[in-house]
Order: C-alpha cells, then structure tokens, then sequence
C-alpha cells in the first residue's frame, strides 16, 4: 500500500478527565513521519474530559473534538470518528490506555498488499500494578486470539484499516461493549478482508482499578458474548458450557466469604460473579441460551 497522504487516529471517550492526558501525551509523542490528525470523539462525558481534550490543541497534529449529546457506546463514538476522519487510514486507540512510541507508524507500515486489517500488541503490564493483574484471568493475551477455536480477532484499541473499509464494515452499535472487536474482525474476514499482526505497534492497556470498575468491565464483556454467539452460531461458533456455567456459579456460592478474606480473592469473586451475570442479561437480551 502506497503511503497514505492522511492518517486518522480516533479516539472514543467517555469520563476519562483522570487518564486522557496520558493517552494524548503519548500521541503528541508519536514520531510518524507522514501527516496525520487526531479526532477525539466524547461519548456525553461529564466529568470535563472534552476540556482536556482541547487543552492539547497546540500538542497534536490537527486535533479535532468531536462532542455527543448523550451517551450512545464506544461503537457509536467509534463510528462517528470514523465519519468525520480525513484521513485514507483510519487506527484507532482508547481514552484510557497509552499507545507506545512507534505505535502509529508501526500500525500504518502493516498495512500493506496482505493485511486488510492490522492490530497491534498489547502491553498489560505496565500500567498495572500486581494487584490489579491478579483480578485477571492468568491466560495471557494472544494477539489475533481465537475465541474457542474460532476465527480470530484483533484488539478494537489497537488497530487500524483503510477509511473506506472502516466506513463500509462500520462497528456494530448493537453491541455497546463486550464483544465488539470479535465481531467487527470475524465479519471483516467473512467480507474476505485479512487480517495481520503488527508486533511494534504496542499500546499499554490500563486494568480497572476498583472493585466497582472491575464489575462493569465483565459484566459488559459477559453480556455481549450471547448477542455474538446468536450471529455466529450458524458458522460454527460453539454453545457456551453449561455445565460448566453451573460449577462456577456454585463455585461462586461456596466461596462468598471470599469477599471479606483478602483483595486478591475479592476481585476473583466479582470478575466471575460479574460476567457470569452478564451472561445470564444478554442471554435474555439475544434470546439465546449462552451461559
């Protein structure tokens, strides 16, 4: 692919005033030689967060802050910023992480003759402390993971793709957090796009840091699994374990006193407790049984 004569970076926010600044630090810090613009889009923030977007108008390449009425989801923000993008590639990255020096050019240099859709490595380390990382499944991240055995997908928070590809697959709005980069990938691929890995493209990814953030991080992520496994299905994307849905909520009951026994046991409980929930609310919401 012929250098793009604009890149689009969009970034979706919503009441992230306490870590923007860290993100747009780190793409003022960015070294892409070519030209390229910002486009913040806030998702009806109200804890200021435009404000600070717009205080580093003399940092960043032709930053533009994009402001919704109403909260409408990170897929709808996406959207939007994609609409509004002047640029002939479009990489996207979230309001509370921080992309890595060479993260932009790493994503753009990838996109070439064999990649339609490029995503990049992610660093979950660094801005966690241990026990954030502990309230996590200890599986590591596998870039273009495969989600029981299906195809695989690359992280909405670090990718990129050509403009017109973004405008034409579009993100799902139904889906208004969990599961929306498995399901924008896997429909790329059954457009017939491909799909590659840039592994100098790292952006460090930020943990919840509260037992209450940790909650409605699963609980989102559980409750879009059952809407992807009703549109997948019919390819082969297998039914969730029941049985095995049933041992962890039992598992919950048993180990309720978890909750009072130490932080590490605490954060287990709800991680699992949360999205085993969300599972069950989107079950209701897709008309499926996806446990």
């Amino acid at each position: 692919m012929a250098a793009p004569r604009l890149v689009s970076v969009v970034v979706p926010v919503r009441n992230e005033r306490r870590h923007l600044p860290d993100q747009l630090q780190a793409l003022a810090r960015q070294d892409y030689a070519g030209a390229w613009e910002v486009v913040v889009v806030d998702d009806g923030s109200s804890d200021g967060s435009c404000d600070v977007a717009r205080s580093f108008a003399d940092r960043l390449p032709a930053l533009r802050v994009i402001t919704l009425p109403e909260r409408r989801g990170l897929n709808h923000a996406r959207n939007t910023g994609v609409a509004a993008a002047e640029g002939e590639v479009v990489a996207f990255c979230d309001a509370d992480d921080v992309a890595a020096p060479g993260w932009l050019g790493a994503l753009v240099a990838s996109l070439d003759a064999d990649a339609d859709v490029v995503g990049g490595h992610l660093d979950l380390e660094s801005l966690n402390d241990e026990l954030q990382r502990s309230w996590r499944n200890k599986r590591p991240w596998i870039e273009k993971r495969h989600a029981n055995g299906f195809l695989e997908y690359v992280p909405g928070g670090n990718c990129a793709l050509r403009a017109e590809l973004a405008r034409e697959l579009r993100w799902d709005e139904t889906f208004l957090f969990g599961s929306s980069d498995a399901e924008f990938s896997w429909r790329a691929q059954q457009h017939g796009l491909r799909l590659a890995l840039a592994e100098d493209a790292v952006v460090a990814v930020r943990f919840p840091e509260t037992l209450g953030e940790l909650a409605r991080q699963f609980y989102g992520y559980g409750s879009g699994e059952p809407l992807l496994y009703r549109r997948e299905r019919g390819r082969g994307w297998p039914r969730s374990d029941t049985r095995k849905a049933l041992r962890e909520w039992g598992w919950l009951a048993l180990h309720l006193p978890d909750l009072v026994r130490s932080p590490q046991r605490r954060g287990w409980w709800v991680r699992l407790a949360a999205q085993r929930a969300g599972r069950l609310r989107g079950s209701l919401r897709a008309r499926v049984l996806f446990l």
